[in-house]
């Protein structure tokens, strides 16, 4: 009898459906090793491999593997029915919306937004649940929450994304950087200073990482890994360092001095606002995306 978790069938899944665990980790934001740890654990539950594994080829369903990805689909289909059903009841009978937001962007992006829409829908109990975009991802591609707002370069796989809007991108070093007096800053100045990131592992990584790969900054130094920006601007402030963290974020920084944005030679591409959501949206979350596609400017 096959006893695995809905999390771990939906991993087989990817991999058979991406063509490979490195391809399956990307598309589901985590690491390869957890991908593979996964994989390993429900074979060892069977007692037989899922895959004939060839170096540098597509790993290939075996036959048991043939038969757990039939049980997968089978299962995953139903527990998508069955949650939306669920989530379905539940809105009616509470009238109640779940909003998962980046941390990021909470402060700056909802308050007007959700006070327009609370104003004009009073019987609605909106709940917000504030993390990182692989937890904001987690709780859409679940269901745990109606839409989740998040930033990226591109649409995530797995979600319906809207774009609502953009937002800027800043380089930021401490008032006493060798860099902050410069007009325009090339790559290879930059590469010459460490940088302070958010984890290796997250979504938020990749992403800025992708976007100072568009600038020319295609190996850089990173001297810490810090998960979050109040944080990473002090460690900023306090050292000869670089981060690359949303505009919204620093602005109040740099209104007052206490840090300095960087003026590239080539410009950081802009971050996409969107909004992702899988269950088809109830008459109360339409309402509230029409107030959030309002209130946001088009760039």
């Amino acid at each position: 009898m096959i006893s695995a978790s809905a999390r771990r069938l939906s991993v087989f899944k990817s991999v058979v459906d991406c063509g490979g665990f490195n391809v399956a980790a990307n598309a589901l934001g985590i690491a390869q090793p957890s991908v593979g740890a996964h994989i390993k654990a429900l074979e060892a539950q069977l007692g037989q491999p899922l895959f004939h594994r060839n170096r540098g080829s597509r790993p290939r369903l075996t036959k048991a593997g043939e038969a757990v990805y039939a049980f997968a689909v089978d299962v995953l289909q139903r527990s998508e029915v069955a949650t939306r059903t669920l989530a379905g009841l539940r809105s009616v009978a509470t009238q109640e919306i779940t909003i998962a937001v980046h941390r990021d962007i909470a402060a700056h992006f909802l308050p007007e937004r959700l006070t327009a829409f609370t104003a004009n829908n009073p019987k609605v109990h909106v709940i917000t649940r504030i993390g990182t975009i692989d937890e904001v991802v987690a709780l859409v591609r679940t269901c745990a929450a109606t839409v989740g707002l998040f930033l990226a370069l591109k649409p995530i796989s797995g979600i319906r994304c809207e774009v609502l809007g953009h937002e800027r991108l800043a380089l930021v070093v401490a008032p006493k950087h060798p860099l902050a007096g410069r007009r325009a800053v090339a790559p290879d100045e930059l590469g010459r200073y460490p940088f302070v990131t958010g984890l290796r592992n997250s979504r938020f990584f990749r992403m800025i990482d992708a976007a100072l790969k568009t600038i020319g900054m295609k190996s850089y130094d990173i001297a810490m890994e810090v998960e979050e920006s109040t944080a990473t601007k002090e460690v900023v402030r306090r050292g000869r360092v670089v981060a690359c963290l949303l505009w919204c974020t620093v602005a109040s920084e740099l209104d007052a001095g206490s840090l300095v944005s960087l003026v590239p030679t080539i410009p950081l591409p802009q971050l996409k606002l969107y909004c992702g959501y899988t269950v088809p949206l109830s008459e109360n979350a339409r309402s509230f995306m029409k107030c959030l596609r309002a209130g946001v400017p088009r760039h």
